[in-house]
């Protein structure tokens, strides 16, 4: 587990303070890496594939659904367990929780679940539940070893347990046991649902907006799966004497335990996926004067998980962080710093898009892709080579889709396209967020 924690600082004027009195803003972006092991020596899984098999994923959804649940099978070790449950108004078992080498037949039993009926989506989780309940028996004590149940839906529950508050609360009793991944498919699904489900259960949310992206996205979602490098990962915020936390661009679950304390809880963290923490603290003026000469510890982090070792062990480690700076009223900018909060300003924009959208705002939803745009347009870091392009992309994006809103072509597609790139940046999803960007004209 390796940190890295950048900082800059820049000073605001009277009316941008919480005090009214003006003072400095620091920015600070934490940035947590994992590291792989060999692949005999990481730890064991128990995945339970639950597919929706209702009638709205007729034709190329349950076909990708079905070949993206068979090659995630073909990735595990022959004495890791899998099961598959399939569901509509009834649930059934495809294949109950057994070691992958004794699951004879199974790609074949994948490939004849075939559509029908509603779609009884807390039944379906519920049995992949209980089927990671049953795979700790067969996991054994082995150090590091999880379970997880995925997730591949296009639609709202609507048999069944319906009532989104319950359906999160199931997510979180389970977690102990596993993870919530969730897959949406198409712009059917109820995604605030299953961001929610995924958060409570300490998953992820994933979002396929053509049939076709299906294997790729839920080929990541197990590639992440399989390269846990920690697990239970958290970050403690510890702020100093008169500075307040300003701004969290990230999109953690937090808590604050005491005055001035606040934990973050980043999950299991993956070697093919560093977690960021994005994050601004403020220093009243006063203070900030008393800092002018001298770096001074304005907060301190501490990270602390569970981390595999390369022997196949878990350790807890914890590493703390003092966070310091010079505030001598000159603005102080990191360019990696910039970068983050450039594009944590875009998904806000993003989801601000989407929301006007869904309320029937076109014009305020053009109008918040036109400003983003602006934005990124105006900052000096389109004259770095290394981020121009990136920047480009991003402005040509939400061209795109200003137009859309302009012309009144947008669709709930666009909607669930917007809120998937945002939960992507403020998660550090980086390459499912390269794979999902739109082409010029899609």
């Amino acid at each position: 587990m390796e940190t890295l924690l950048q900082v800059d600082h820049q000073v605001i004027e009277s009316e941008q303070s919480p005090n009214g009195a003006g003072g400095t803003v620091v920015r600070a972006l934490l940035s947590i890496a994992g590291h792989a092991h060999a692949r005999d020596m990481r730890p064991p899984i128990g995945l339970a594939l639950v597919l929706d098999r209702s009638g709205s994923m007729s034709g190329e959804r349950i076909d990708a659904a079905r070949v993206a649940a068979a090659r995630a099978v073909d990735r595990l070790h022959p004495d890791e367990v899998v099961s598959v449950v399939a569901f509509d108004d009834h649930v059934q078992t495809v294949a109950a929780p057994r070691p992958r080498q004794q699951h004879h037949g199974l790609a074949a039993a994948v490939q004849a679940i075939d559509v029908r009926g509603s779609t009884n989506l807390s039944g379906g989780w519920l049995r992949g539940r209980q089927h990671m309940e049953q795979a700790l028996g067969l996991l054994g004590s082995l150090p590091g070893s999880s379970r997880r149940v995925v997730l591949l839906t296009d639609g709202h529950a609507n048999v069944g347990i319906t009532e989104p508050a319950t359906l999160i609360e199931l997510a979180r009793t389970a977690r102990a046991m596993g993870i919530t991944t969730t897959v949406g498919i198409g712009e059917g699904y109820d995604d605030a649902l299953l961001r929610a489900m995924a958060d409570a259960g300490d998953g992820n949310a994933w979002y396929v907006e053509h049939p076709d992206q299906s294997h790729d996205v839920l080929a990541e979602a197990l590639g992440n799966l399989l390269s846990v490098s920690a697990q239970g990962l958290t970050v403690t915020l510890s702020l100093g004497e008169a500075v307040s936390l300003f701004t969290v661009h990230s999109d953690w679950p937090v808590t604050s335990p005491s005055t001035g304390v606040f934990t973050f809880d980043l999950g299991d963290l993956y070697a093919a996926e560093p977690k960021p923490l994005l994050f601004e603290l403020f220093v009243p003026a006063g203070m900030a004067e008393g800092l002018a000469t001298v770096p001074t510890a304005i907060a301190t982090i501490s990270v602390s998980g569970d981390v595999m070792t390369a022997s196949g062990g878990v350790e807890h480690r914890v590493v703390y962080l003092p966070l310091s700076a010079t505030l001598d009223g000159q603005n102080r900018l990191q360019p990696e710093v910039e970068h983050a909060v450039l594009l944590a300003r875009t998904a806000k924009a993003r989801e601000e898009a989407a929301r006007r959208q869904r309320e029937g705002d076109a014009h305020g939803a053009q109008a918040a892709m036109l400003s983003a745009r602006e934005c990124l347009m105006a900052s000096p870091l389109t004259q770095d080579a290394a981020v121009a392009e990136e920047l480009a992309d991003q402005a040509d994006d939400l061209t795109a889709l200003a137009e859309r809103y302009a012309s009144h072509t947008f669709s709930e597609r666009d909607a669930k396209y917007q809120m998937q790139r945002s939960y992507n940046q403020k998660r550090g999803k980086l390459g499912y967020d390269k794979a999902l960007t739109r082409r010029r004209g899609e």
